[in-house]
């Protein structure tokens, strides 16, 4: 590791930015195994760590890293855990005047199991108070906003979110919104996002869509506010769609068969520049070399249409409601259906229209594998959307084109892969190359 030539980035930004972030942020309790157990089994970590953690907690810390000045809404308890959260984000230089306090109530924490073997983490979630709309006063969003240059939302704390997003809109102040999993109150802040960033997963949960061209289209038709919609694949990238005013008509493709060729095409991209040994843009802070993602773009919008027909309507609705239901049950909600479903809200640009319609959408759309470690080198995923997020809030707040910011996110949330944990393996600028920043 020692030999690894690299000359990480010197600069800090020449200007403060303050970003805003509203959401999760509590302890995270990783308990690294060799195998994840089965049922009554008894068994030994390998390695464990407490540490601050939630997906708005990880994306803000992942911003400060990379220069930002990230500011954090959010609720947390008045006991010893929530004074480690403070403390942790005030190391990483993440604002925390912001962050209310319940007096006698625990924090939120999160207990993971890091399965080493099978590459995966398990995560199981106590809650802690939650944050009611009236307590986003009129004047405490007016100060969380106050030179913001943009506001992020991770879709918890849902009900006093659309309050402050409500308040971003007022002020002209961009939105990103967060789609992880379906939520109560999510199809609200959707409603009112300029961008989106969500989960493979939640694009099919949330439409009954059941393959992801199809789920991808049906969420980004519902979201006509939206200029962009970035959703991340895993070991496999990303997709990103940029919504455009028309394409050619000659140009309609199912956008299902036009992600699977776009993302060959990044491979090969990712496998040449492998093949001309193309110097590492990225060290972590344990000497691990990464390199940068392919990419691959229609690169003019293109008229994108379903693969599936209008005859699995019936079950593209099934699928949604089950969806729903299934959601609720894992958030132990399971009398509130309804309030996962799409729809529920009656949001203005997400609610009342339960399946995507034959109408095509124009977009040009944006593969990306993910950056490339060496062998071995993953630790744990824990954390790596949020490392995502947190760098595409760096590329929205210096006015980086959008596609760019995809690839410095890749590497980002490789980076975080090479260590256990949502924030030790985060890098610094040092750390990456200042093309990637630039």
């Amino acid at each position: 590791m020692a030999s690894i030539e690299f000359q990480g980035c010197s600069e800090p930004l020449p200007n403060t930015i303050k970003v805003v972030g509203m959401g999760s942020s509590g302890q995270d309790l990783l308990a690294q195994v060799a195998a994840f157990p089965r049922p009554d089994d008894k068994l030994r970590t390998e390695q464990f760590e407490a540490q601050g953690g939630g997906n708005c907690g990880n994306a803000l810390t992942a911003a400060a890293r990379l220069g930002l000045s990230p500011a954090c809404v959010t609720k947390i308890g008045g006991d010893g855990v929530g004074d480690g959260i403070i403390a942790e984000f005030q190391r990483d230089g993440v604002d925390t005047q912001f962050v209310l306090r319940a007096s006698g109530a625990p924090s939120p924490f999160t207990y993971i199991i890091v399965d080493r073997e099978g590459g995966t983490r398990t995560c199981i979630h106590t809650p802690g108070e939650p944050m009611a709309p009236e307590e986003m006063t009129s004047q405490l969003a007016e100060a969380v906003l106050e030179g913001a240059a943009l506001v992020y939302f991770d879709g918890r704390l849902t009900e006093a979110a659309v309050v402050l997003a409500a308040a971003a809109r007022e002020r002209g102040v961009p939105v990103l919104v967060e789609a992880e999993r379906l939520r109560p109150g999510l199809e609200q802040l959707l409603a009112m996002a300029d961008y989106v960033v969500s989960s493979a997963h939640f694009p099919e949960s949330w439409t009954g869509e059941q393959c992801l061209g199809d789920a991808l289209l049906a969420t980004f038709s519902r979201l006509p506010r939206a200029l962009w919609l970035i959703t991340t694949l895993g070991s496999r990238g990303s997709v990103l769609l940029e919504r455009a005013e028309s394409a050619e008509p000659a140009s309609e493709v199912a956008l299902e068969d036009l992600i699977a060729q776009l993302l060959t095409e990044a491979q090969a991209g990712a496998a040449e520049a492998a093949q001309q040994q193309a110097p590492p843009v990225c060290v972590s802070a344990s000497g691990v070399a990464i390199h940068g993602a392919g990419q691959a773009s229609s690169g003019v919008p293109r008229a994108l249409r379903l693969r599936r027909g209008e005859a699995e309507t019936q079950r593209v609705l099934a699928a949604a409601a089950a969806a729903a239901a299934q959601a609720a049950a894992a958030n132990a909600d399971a009398g509130n259906a309804a309030g996962y479903a799409m729809g529920s809200s009656g949001g203005s640009g997400a609610g009342g229209v339960a399946v995507a319609q034959s109408a095509s959408l124009a977009a040009t759309v944006t593969a990306s594998t993910a950056a490339r470690l060496p062998a071995g080198a993953v630790v744990d995923t824990t954390g790596a959307g949020d490392a995502f997020i947190g760098s595409i809030l760096y590329g929205l707040a210096t006015g980086m084109p959008v596609r760019r910011a995809v690839q410095l996110a890749s590497v980002v949330a490789a980076c975080k892969c090479t260590a256990l944990g949502p924030r030790p393996g985060l890098p610094r600028r040092a750390n990456l190359a200042p093309s990637l920043l630039a």
